[in-house]
């Protein structure tokens, strides 16, 4: 996984939006949960990783 697809988020985010970008792609725009597992989701048309802040220091 590339480190420029990572945005970190806030630990209190639930959900999150992605239409892409310009290194990703852009897409529809689309909404994705955040797992409480493993406090991340990956967009499944572009691939970035929302990762909670605390999850993502932890790594």
């Amino acid at each position: 996984m590339r480190i420029s697809n990572i945005k970190v988020i806030e630990d209190d985010v639930n959900q999150v939006s992605c239409s892409g970008d310009q290194q990703s792609g852009m897409h529809p725009q689309i909404f994705l949960k955040v797992s409480d597992e493993d406090g991340s989701v990956e967009c499944y048309y572009c691939g970035k990783v929302f990762i909670r802040k605390s999850k993502f220091n932890n790594k």
